[in-house]
């Protein structure tokens, strides 16, 4: 109940504009009672920025394990993220705190995106060994860029839009990235670009 309520007022209003006292009006509970659980409202934020690093792992590998094909997979995971990044409150606000957090409260959490990048990695390089990605293309600096790109992109898109064209974002890239990962001619399938492969 209290990273729910913390989520909800981290998301919308922000870290600095969101106080302890809005966090436990939101829940219902006694400050005492919130205070047992969390001694401060930093702490509240990092417990939300944890919870969203730990949804990250399970969230690849559902994808991963329902897509055979790894460019097919490597394409769904960005969708999947996608998808979590607009109706996950607790995602919304672990995103923002990153940005808005003192640096202090920030040396307290694991460095951020190195996970998505090894994941990725491990997939591309699996691919390539099965002849499902172009085998040209170099796996660290690839999931590299794909991180960065999409974590831009959900940025851009949250400040422009509140990441209502996040999805149609992802198909732009897709649309001009996929040709340098697609094996070359006789190879495996061609991965699925649309929102289904998400």
């Amino acid at each position: 109940m209290i990273v729910e309520a913390a989520a909800t007022l981290f998301s919308t209003r922000g870290y600095a504009s969101a106080s302890l006292n809005d966090i436990v009006a939101g829940t219902g509970m006694t400050k005492g009672a919130v205070y047992w659980h969390f001694p401060s409202k930093e702490e509240i934020a990092l417990e939300i920025v944890r919870q969203m690093y730990a949804s990250w792992p399970p969230l690849l590998g559902s994808v991963m394990a329902v897509h055979a094909n790894a460019l097919d997979a490597l394409v769904a995971c960005t969708y999947k993220a996608a998808e979590q990044f607009s109706s996950d409150l607790t995602t919304q606000a672990g995103k923002r705190l990153l940005a808005e957090l003192p640096a202090d409260a920030l040396a307290k959490l694991p460095q951020p995106y190195v996970g998505w990048q090894g994941a990725l990695c491990s997939l591309i390089t699996d691919g390539q060994r099965r002849g499902e990605i172009n085998d040209a293309v170099e796996p660290e600096g690839t999931a590299q860029a794909v991180v960065a790109s999409f974590f831009g992109m959900q940025q851009v898109s949250w400040e422009l839009t509140g990441r209502r064209d996040l999805v149609g974002r992802l198909d732009n890239f897709w649309k001009l990235v996929l040709p340098q990962l697609r094996p070359a001619a006789g190879g495996a399938a061609a991965a699925d670009t649309s929102g289904e492969a998400g």
